[in-house]
């Protein structure tokens, strides 16, 4: 029997609590990979959109010129928004306020501001309560307030709504039905969407350090949580996460773009060096400068079941339209033994963890962790698709990470 983390279980038992018969096919979730399944899965998700569409996003320029006819679904996110609201569907947006007023890509951000004002969606740059809105969730139609066992879904992403995340990075999402898991997202999306604050300079209400939260977040920014399946940064994603990497015995494979945090560079120390020596692969993005410490501190362990790879593809420019080879790894995922998953918009930084709004989703479905498993495997042996990573040996980034006493590693 495959063993199910306790955190799991409340979303689990949801799934199962109609008497003995399985739950209707329509509430299994379904996995999404980029570039592999484009913007297909994410326009017919809008497509359904009968009330409202509610979208937390810390990037989002997907906006092309089209032709729209009733026959010609949408060829950009954006403008199947655009055509939402202008149908008089409820379209409100959440947008990262550092990317909306001076990130690199301000302007677009702007400019895809102004075009979905226009069409009737209200749209509010994110509160400075969070250091940065980093969450990427499409909620369609859904619980309210006023109606809670309202029907919908929701897309729970690690890819932003730029050109570029379809045809340039290695991402995922998942799309879910389950009604309390909806529930969920919907009571943060509305207590998010009344804490922003127009107009306030880009910036933390707290101090940012990319080592430490000092203080954190107030809990009271959040509303109550319930649902194990979710993981929400800065509540309870680190938490969630060490849990699951703790649970390893035989096999723990990890994708992510930054793991700087200290304590889980620490808890994949754990794991490697444990008893059963399960295999620990690890795939990171190009950008290694970010990455260093971490890679050396792993690397130096010399274990023999401990593997660190790169891809080597760079991040995507916002217009970018063809397929990129190769691939920027963009996305945050983590299977152990095979059987219990986790993907979001985390990253594995101190920043991501605790100081940023974020949402990731856990799940045991057999499906989509044998794809996301075998995307994995691709990406991890194909010649080309990603390189070993070196562990570098000076500079800034090159720092040394220290970890508490851990029991001795097994033989």
């Amino acid at each position: 029997m495959r063993r199910i983390l306790p955190s799991l279980l409340p979303g689990l038992l949801l799934l199962g609590a109609c008497g003995d018969s399985p739950p209707p096919t329509h509430q299994q979730p379904t996995l999404v990979v980029q570039p592999d399944d484009g913007r297909g899965p994410i326009l017919d998700a809008i497509a359904e959109a009968k009330r409202s569409v509610r979208l937390t996003i810390y990037a989002v320029t997907d906006l092309q010129s089209v032709t729209q006819t009733p026959a010609a679904p949408a060829a950009s996110v954006v403008q199947a928004l655009i055509d939402k609201a202008r149908s008089g569907v409820s379209v409100r947006v959440i947008v990262d306020q550092h990317q909306a007023t001076v990130g690199a890509s301000a302007a677009e951000v702007q400019a895809t501001i102004t075009q979905l004002r226009a069409a009737g969606a209200l749209v509010q740059t994110s509160s400075t309560t969070f250091c940065f809105t980093h969450q990427k969730t499409l909620l369609i139609d859904g619980p309210t307030a006023a109606s809670p066992d309202l029907p919908g879904l929701a897309v729970i992403m690690s890819l932003n709504l730029t050109p570029g995340y379809f045809g340039g990075t290695r991402d995922y999402a998942v799309i879910t039905r389950e009604l309390a898991v909806l529930q969920e997202v919907s009571r943060v999306f509305e207590s998010d969407f009344a804490l922003v604050s127009p107009g306030t300079v880009a910036g933390c209400q707290y101090a940012h350090d990319a080592a430490q939260t000092v203080p954190p977040p107030s809990a009271s920014d959040t509303p109550t949580l319930t649902e194990g399946p979710l993981a929400w940064s800065p509540v309870n994603s680190k938490a969630k996460l060490l849990e699951l990497i703790a649970s390893t015995r035989h096999s723990l494979v990890l994708t992510t773009e930054e793991l700087t945090d200290p304590d889980m560079i620490c808890a994949l120390q754990d794991v490697a060096r444990s008893t059963a020596r399960p295999f620990v692969r690890i795939l990171l993005s190009g950008d290694t400068d970010s990455n260093a410490a971490g890679v050396k501190h792993l690397i130096g362990l010399g274990l023999w079941n401990l593997e660190i790879r790169i891809m080597p593809g760079q991040p995507s420019t916002p217009s970018l339209t063809p397929r990129q080879t190769p691939l920027y790894m963009h996305g945050k995922q983590v299977i152990a033994d095979g059987a219990q998953a986790w993907l979001g918009s985390e990253n594995l930084t101190n920043t991501s963890l605790l100081q940023n709004r974020e949402l990731g989703y856990l799940f045991t479905d057999v499906g989509m962790i044998a794809r996301l498993q075998a995307t994995f495997e691709a990406d991890f042996t194909t010649p080309g698709a990603s390189l070993p990573s070196e562990a570098c040996t000076g500079g800034s980034g090159c720092t040394t990470v220290t970890c508490p006493a851990s029991p001795p590693p097994g033989p």
